[in-house]
């Protein structure tokens, strides 16, 4: 085994980077008493909100959380269908189970994201929603969703966990439909100190039993709803905002690092997701598509270089979804992506010596 071993996630490097800002937030913080939902809460959900063109942001505990909230807020629930992506995490999915609904899967294309056009044979008369993903730090075409859930009537939920700061045609990440999420956990591009995460709409009312579901279901008058303790702490927020201010600095050298890896491997002959013209890629993951993927992904272990799947089976094949009905119609796309993506490292805080390692090491097993 090497000694070589770059991190696969920067959030190490990162806190790092911030240690004595965020001690000195934590400081502010813990002094002031206002452990929850204090100021700087209500300041970096008016960033968040600004960054993606949105009248408001509700910070909640997790990505997963706001998922959930996004899909009581537009009244999904027993009975309903909710069409969605059969490559994600499982959040995107369960978070329709726990609405009482259940969740219609459709293939994806070759950019990852859901095909629009296989989900449109998917549509029936108890589909009330599209919750889709946008994959890796990239985005599904939003035109083409927008115009999509017009058609057939459907009230839309951008699942944007993992593309906070991307953009497409100059459309930015967050922006697209009644409610987006994003997801601040520490595997993410934009990472809070434990988990965290915010949903953003223009709809007052939905903000506001945003709020409410975030605290039990609480108003002035009272109760008037179950809801869930899902607070974002207020040191989280402080250090979501430090980590705010870089932002731009490290999607930059995140994209010199694609660069980097795109100038390498292309000629070797590897192959990736498709990105979109127009697209301001946010780079939370980088993901090559290798028939020999798993031997690769042993070669790059015994060289020290950790890597990841993303996603190892589709959701239609995972045993909670065993009595999925779409699985008799195959998901060529997303079961050949499953089989062939490995994520390699990819954070802005990766020095060139490791790129140089990590890039050798592929080279020394070929294409």
């Amino acid at each position: 085994m090497s000694d070589f071993a770059p991190p696969f996630f920067g959030c190490a490097r990162e806190n790092a980077e911030i240690a004595a800002e965020a001690a000195a937030a934590f400081v502010q913080v813990f002094a002031s008493g206002e452990m929850l939902q204090g100021r700087e809460v209500a300041a970096f959900e008016a960033a968040v909100a600004a960054g993606s063109g949105r009248a408001h942001a509700v910070a909640v505990g997790s990505g997963t959380d706001a998922l959930h909230f996004a899909l009581t807020c537009l009244g999904i629930g027993p009975g309903d269908e909710v069409l969605t992506t059969d490559l994600s995490f499982i959040a995107t999915a369960s978070a329709i189970l726990r609405s009482g609904a259940k969740p219609v899967f459709a293939d994806i294309g070759p950019d990852c994201a859901i095909d629009l056009d296989r989900a449109d044979g998917l549509v029936g008369p108890r589909t009330r929603a599209l919750l889709y993903m946008d994959p890796f730090g990239s985005m599904a075409a939003p035109r083409s969703v927008t115009a999509f859930a017009a058609r057939h009537g459907l009230r839309v939920v951008e699942d944007a966990s993992q593309s906070f700061g991307a953009a497409l045609d100059g459309v930015a990440a967050g922006s697209v439909g009644d409610v987006a999420v994003f997801s601040f956990d520490p595997t993410k591009t934009l990472n809070a100190p434990g988990s965290g995460g915010a949903a953003v709409a223009d709809d007052p009312e939905i903000a506001a039993r945003m709020r409410r579901l975030r605290l039990h279901g609480k108003t002035p008058d009272g109760v008037v709803e179950p809801g869930l303790n899902s607070q974002l702490p207020s040191i989280a927020a402080a250090i979501l905002s430090l980590k705010l201010a870089r932002f731009d600095a490290w999607t930059k050298r995140r994209q010199t690092l694609a660069d980097r890896y795109d100038a390498d491997l292309t000629p070797l002959g590897y192959r990736f997701p498709a990105r979109p013209e127009g697209l301001r890629h946010a780079w939370q993951k980088y993901v090559l598509l290798s028939p020999e993927r798993d031997h690769l992904r042993t070669h790059l272990a015994s060289r020290g270089v950790p890597t990841a799947i993303h996603y190892a089976r589709p959701l239609h094949a995972e045993p909670i979804f065993a009595g999925c009905p779409q699985r008799a119609l195959g998901f060529p796309v997303a079961e050949a992506m499953a089989a062939r993506a490995l994520s390699l490292p990819m954070h802005a805080h990766l020095t060139e010596a490791e790129i140089d390692g990590i890039l050798g090491a592929i080279r020394d097993f070929g294409p």
